[in-house]
């Protein structure tokens, strides 16, 4: 496989689904048929099929990489997570 690990596909709100072909246009913005570029029907069907399956898992780390918080420097996702509490007032 070349490449395949370290090439990621963006979210897209209509696409041709990359198994079978049909049109198809996601109902929510955090729908994983956008990120795994498959109609519902393919997703469903992803135990049977080795390539639905790598996409299905893919689409899932996707989703999942941008729906985490960023730095603001750097762009990537933040190692410590999103803040549970505020920081605290060095005046106090």
């Amino acid at each position: 496989m070349i490449g395949l690990s370290a090439r990621r596909m963006t979210y897209r709100g209509t696409f041709d689904c990359l198994w079978c072909g049909a049109h198809h246009e996601v109902r929510a913005s955090d729908d994983l048929e956008g990120w795994a570029h498959l109609c519902p029907d393919c997703i469903g069907r992803a135990g049977d099929n080795e390539f639905l399956r790598f996409r299905l898992r893919h689409g899932l780390q996707d989703r999942a990489t941008a729906a985490r918080p960023t730095t603001a420097q750097d762009g990537r996702p933040d190692a410590a997570g999103p803040r549970t509490s505020k920081p605290r007032d060095p005046g106090t």
